[in-house]
This record gives structure tokens, C-alpha cells and sequence, in this order.
């Protein structure tokens, strides 16, 4: 009996031995958009963007809005030397198979506070949308 309960034990203790929880695979894909953006690298950033996903600029001043195709928007990065910058993942909450996430993106200078809407489709989590505003330190 007590073997029974030691192996219950564990398998309850060890959740979901080996498959990836959403928060796990949302991270991944935050992490495609932060190091390849920051590595300058759009091959990684771009398996981070479903392939219709937008990229929403707000100019605040203004009064207006642009929306653009966040891969398109992205692909005419330069390549070159990594950015000296820190990322970091502030919150993620999931509702089914949507998702909202909030990074810190800082480097000496300024600060990006990004806001990206996930949903997952076909079993993978894509960006489809991301606002941001930036401030100078």
C-alpha cells in the first residue's frame, strides 16, 4: 500500500510530466519576439507574429492611430550587433485560448511597455496584435 500511495504521490506532484502548459508555451513565443528583436535576428522574431497579426501605433500627442502589419512592419530591420537591453515578461493572463501579456523592454535610455493580445490556434500561440507606448528615462 504505502508503494501504491508514493507513486500517486508523484503523480499527482510531477503535473503535466512533460507536456507544456500554456504560460510555458506563451512564454516561448514572447521569447522568439524579445531575443529576436533584440538579437536583431527576424527569422526568430517573426515565428512570434501570426502571419496577419497588426501592429498598433498610437500617437498620443496627435490624436491618431496607425495599424500595421506587425511581420511587414518588422522586416525591414537591420541586421548588426545585438541591442544592450534588458526584457522582461511583467504579467500574463490566459482565458481559454486568448491571452494578454505585458513586457518591459529597457534599455539606458528608454523604456518600452508592450502589450501583446495572444490566441492559440491549431494548438500553437501566436502574437496577433501589439500596442506599446515608450518613455524616456
Amino acid at each position: 500500500m504505502k508503494t501504491l500511495v508514493t507513486v500517486l504521490t508523484l503523480f499527482f506532484l510531477v503535473p503535466n510530466s512533460g507536456m507544456e502548459t500554456d504560460k510555458e508555451a506563451i512564454t516561448k513565443t514572447l521569447n522568439y519576439y524579445m531575443q529576436g528583436s533584440m538579437n536583431k535576428d527576424f527569422s526568430t522574431l517573426k515565428k512570434a507574429f501570426h502571419e496577419d497579426a497588426i501592429m498598433t501605433i498610437a500617437n498620443e500627442a496627435e490624436g491618431s492611430l496607425k495599424q500595421v502589419n506587425a511581420r511587414e512592419f518588422f522586416s525591414k530591420m537591420k541586421p548588426g550587433d545585438p541591442l544592450k537591453r534588458t526584457n522582461t515578461i511583467v504579467s500574463i493572463d490566459v482565458g481559454g485560448h486568448t491571452a494578454i501579456a505585458r513586457l518591459k523592454i529597457e534599455d539606458d535610455e528608454k523604456i518600452f511597455h508592450d502589450f501583446m493580445t495572444l490566441q492559440k490556434m491549431k494548438g500553437r500561440w501566436y502574437i496577433v496584435n501589439k500596442s506599446f507606448f515608450r518613455e524616456q528615462k
